[in-house]
């Protein structure tokens, strides 16, 4: 087994958390507005996430179902973009102590700069990275700069990868192994694809990360699944998601319903 030596923040976060499966909740950054975002962060920091994934907005998001796709088009229509939301993580870098990814696609990292960009998200505290339509292949660049910045890149595992291309993508992810519960986009889901347990066998026999799960984690049930499977991470993204869509115009109620969805989704 390929041994980590230097444990991340963001992999000791995971491992340490409380709540097991540990909690990561996923939002779109500027969704409903930015101020919403900021209080989002601080309320997932106080149910205890162990880190949070912020999406950056994009036009195309290819990886992203209906729910998120939505959240992400609002979002660019009322002007957020890559510079305001490092102002707003800049702002608040000394408030959060809950690691903070930024998820977002390549084009945007790209159209910033390699450089700038990661040189940006060390100013703001970042402590990972997800490109879910970079692959393994061209990574290299990225995956190096982030190494030198002391920055996780975290790769996508998916059910339909082979072993080998499993543990190569183990191997060079740094602090957790993202993986898709199913095929498809995000979005809820009744149950998680039957080669999910191979999967994770296979993984945790090439490297000692921790392994969260993403893609429709949405309700109690697959919590206490993922926790029977001892996997260390549950991404939970749309559910949260849909929840802030239908109290959006009420924000104190907005931040009372997602604390209560957060209570039912870890209750038992």
């Amino acid at each position: 087994m390929e041994q980590n030596l230097k444990i991340s923040k963001l992999s000791q976060s995971i491992t340490d958390s409380e709540l097991k499966p540990a909690f990561i909740p996923f939002i779109v950054a500027g969704y409903p507005d930015m101020e919403s975002t900021k209080d989002l962060l601080k309320l997932f920091q106080n149910k205890g996430a162990a880190a949070i994934e912020l999406g950056l907005p994009f036009s195309d998001p290819l990886a992203d179902g209906h729910v998120i796709q939505q959240a992400a088009n609002e979002s660019l229509k009322n002007g957020t973009n890559v510079e305001n939301i490092f102002e707003l993580l800049e702002g608040i870098k000394h408030e959060i102590t809950t690691p903070i990814i930024i998820f977002t696609y390549f084009n945007l990292v790209l159209h910033y700069g390699l450089d700038n960009f990661i040189n940006r998200a060390k100013e703001c505290n970042i402590a990972g990275l997800i490109v879910p339509d970079l692959p393994y292949e061209e990574s290299d660049e990225l995956r190096n700069l982030c190494n030198k910045a002391d920055l996780d890149l975290i790769m996508l595992v998916a059910p339909t990868s082979g072993k080998e291309r499993i543990e190569m993508i183990s191997k060079v992810s740094k602090g957790f192994i993202y993986m898709v519960s199913s095929t498809g986009v995000t979005g809820v889901r009744s149950s998680f694809s039957e080669s999910l347990r191979e999967v994770l066998k296979i993984i945790k026999n090439t490297v000692n990360l921790p392994v969260a799960v993403g893609f429709g984690v949405s309700e109690n049930e697959h919590i206490k699944e993922l926790s029977k499977m001892n996997v260390q991470g549950a991404i939970v993204g749309s559910a949260i998601i849909k929840v802030i869509s239908e109290y959006k115009e009420n924000k104190k109620l907005l931040l009372n319903k997602v604390s209560e969805f957060i209570d039912v989704l870890y209750q038992g």
